[in-house]
């Protein structure tokens, strides 16, 4: 009897390991909430009042302070009579300031008239003192005060003051048309001060005297020039 014919046996697939599980995610805590509404609102108008209430107080106050005169309008007064404001407006005058300025060491000459000019560094105070005869001969005297607005800390000539130039000082006679200008000594040299070695400090003044050959009596008043600038008109001399 013949055998059944003969079959192999397929091999077994091996079986796929499981797939691990995922952990599970832990749950988020739950968020804090919100305050209400209304409380916030709340602080927010009692801010106001308080500060409405300041505001109020200030206005009060300002108004009792400004009352000296019942008007107002005496302190708008004062406000423009001050020294500062005064001062301000005597510098934009051309090309003289009638006004008293004190001298710059304990002693020395007041200037009765001011002119403000430009020096190398800053403004520059030039004062006029006097204007007298002596005999035969006329003296001027003037101050000049540097009002640099940067203190150089060194002392400031003459030379500096004058814009860097000479510092050359002349007069006017504007009834004759004539120009006076400073007398030489024996050895030709100006009766005027150095521009190079007077010098003074910022805000101190130094004083420079100028001679020149006196006038007819009849001639009253002269107009003072540095370089080419008026200082003083009709500086009136004294004999």
């Amino acid at each position: 009897m013949p055998h059944p014919p003969f079959r192999r046996a397929r091999p077994t697939r091996p079986t796929r390991p499981a797939r691990p599980t995922r952990p599970a995610q832990p749950t988020r805590p739950a968020q804090p909430t919100r305050p209400a509404q209304p409380a916030r609102r709340t602080s927010v108008v009692l801010s106001g009042l308080l500060l409405a209430g300041l505001a109020v107080t200030g206005c009060s106050s300002g108004s009792d302070s400004g009352s000296g005169t019942g008007t107002g309008t005496g302190t708008e007064g004062d406000r423009k009579t001050t020294p500062a404001q005064t001062g301000s407006v005597a510098d934009d005058r051309s090309p003289a300031v009638a006004s008293a300025q004190p001298g710059g060491a304990p002693g020395s000459p007041a200037a009765v008239r001011t002119t403000r000019i430009k020096g190398a560094g800053g403004n520059v105070d030039v004062g006029f003192v006097d204007l007298r005869v002596d005999g035969r001969l006329l003296q001027l005297d003037l101050l000049f005060t540097p009002r640099y607005a940067d203190d150089p800390g060194t002392e400031i000539s003459l030379y500096e003051m004058a814009g860097r130039r000479d510092a050359s000082v002349t007069l006017i006679d504007t009834t004759n048309l004539l120009r006076y200008t400073v007398v030489e000594d024996s050895g030709g040299v100006a009766l005027a001060p150095a521009a190079g070695t007077t010098r003074a400090h910022n805000n101190e003044a130094v004083s420079g005297t100028y001679t020149f050959a006196a006038p007819p009596a009849s001639v009253t008043a002269l107009d003072v020039y540095l370089n080419d600038q008026l200082i003083v008109d009709d500086a009136p001399i004294s004999r």
